[in-house]
């Protein structure tokens, strides 16, 4: 039995609901700010749209040391910028909607966090926070990174639900904290919770391209000290971290375009897609002029650092390592001091799905089904994937909509694809769980 029509009314009907109730969670501030977050109000907003569709007991809100050995697991980062993690107010919410049994289930996966703000005022709104809509784009810092993903997957469960479709296997929403910064220990515990899930959909965004692989990495900090009492007007040489940090960028900027460049990507990425080494952060003597006026003693650079999912960490460190020491090492200033290269933040693994997974066949029935073109491939960035095969018996796919801007000024998100998203969601769940 098709249920392609009784889909197009639900989401027809329920289409101005899902747009207040998105709306109304950009507005919501739940920037990561390590080491805490501010997730718990974007949750409690959700659970309280859920609570009246999903009953109470199959609603799971739980704290990440709520999880059992969680902190004992490998893949458990504990630390950012050496900072100790907080995640006390920062809960977990998961949604259950039960099968009648012997079924396959399926997650729809996605997190609450967002990037911070940073008090920037926008061009087409100048709120971030609008949640506003202009010409078929809804705006708002996580509107695309990615709120109106993780939504999605909770009205997929709301349209199963109200059309009374009975599935044999259990389909679950989910939206996980700290996931931005490289935090994911989110994800680890809500794949520790539920650890025998077949399958998930990461609802990131893709342009709804099914995105089979993904890149890792992490963000470094290269630092420079000076033995040296700084300041001016005395007889002794000052030596300047500034110059040194100036022949460090010129090296990474080298890695960058000559190294990494050279680097071909596996068969499932487009062909002109390729590693890179973003430069975030040059900072030595303060950040504006009341704070200059001396020669400092110290300064870092900060960087991301990327990987291909092939590639180990160890040989990846290696290999960088390795290249800044003779590429640094032709200058006298790095002779007597070599500077220090240590990563702030996890090491983040690259995902392959496995593309002979039955719920991959699923997946692209629900295309067929829809009309949609289904296209599979390498999607150039980094996130969670990569924890759900690490720490659960969980594969997953990513799939998201189309917008533009994540983690930048005027962030959005295209509203047609996401009900095009919600409608994959859907028929995916009827065409695997049934």
């Amino acid at each position: 039995m098709s249920y392609i029509n009784d889909i197009e009314s639900w989401i027809n009907k329920n289409k101005d609901d899902f747009l207040e109730t998105l709306s109304g969670l950009i507005k919501i501030k739940t920037e990561n700010l390590p080491p805490g977050g501010n997730e718990k109000p974007g949750q409690e907003y959700i659970y309280n749209k859920i609570n009246k569709f999903i009953p109470e007991n199959d609603i799971d809100i739980f704290e990440i040391d709520d999880v059992r050995g969680i902190r004992e697991n490998p893949l458990f980062f504990p630390t950012i910028v050496g900072m100790e993690k907080q995640y006390s107010d920062r809960p977990d919410l998961v949604a259950r909607l039960k099968g009648t049994g012997n079924g396959r289930s399926l997650a729809f996966s996605g997190h609450m966090d967002t990037m911070p703000a940073y008090g920037q005022k926008w061009g087409v709104f100048e709120d971030p926070f609008s949640g506003k809509i202009k010409e078929g784009k809804m705006y708002g810092r996580g509107s695309l990174d990615m709120k109106a993903g993780t939504l999605a997957g909770f009205y997929a469960l709301k349209c199963i639900s109200d059309l009374k479709i009975n599935l044999k296997g259990d389909v679950y929403a989910e939206s996980v904290v700290d996931e931005e910064n490289g935090g994911v220990n989110g994800t680890i515990a809500a794949r520790l919770r539920n650890p025998d899930i077949d399958f998930a959909i990461l609802a990131e965004s893709t342009n709804l391209i099914a995105g089979i692989e993904s890149l890792g990495g992490s963000d470094w900090r290269a630092s420079v000290v000076e033995e040296s009492p700084g300041g001016i007007g005395t007889e002794a040489e000052l030596p300047n971290p500034i110059y040194k940090l100036s022949k460090v960028a010129q090296a990474l900027e080298k890695y960058d375009k000559k190294i990494l460049k050279e680097i071909k990507p596996p068969s499932t990425f487009d062909r002109d897609v390729r590693l890179r080494l973003l430069t975030y952060q040059f900072s030595s003597g303060g950040s504006n002029y009341l704070e200059s006026g001396s020669v400092p003693t110290r300064g870092h650079i900060y960087f991301w650092l990327e990987v291909f999912e092939y590639m180990l960490e160890e040989e990846a460190r290696k290999d960088f390592i390795d290249f800044m020491k003779k590429e640094l090492g032709q200058y006298d200033d790095f002779k007597n001091y070599f500077p220090s290269f240590e990563t702030v933040i996890r090491f983040m693994g690259g995902h392959k799905t496995d593309t002979g997974h039955p719920a991959m066949s699923s997946i692209k029935k629900s295309y067929k089904n829809l009309n949609l073109k289904f296209k599979q491939k390498g999607v150039p960035f980094g996130m969670d994937a990569y924890a759900f095969k690490e720490v659960s018996n969980t594969d997953v796919v990513v799939i998201g909509p189309k917008g533009a801007n994540p983690h930048g000024i005027d962030e959005y998100v295209e509203i047609d694809s996401i009900f095009n998203l919600i409608r994959i969601m859907v028929l995916s769940a009827l065409n695997y769980c049934k």
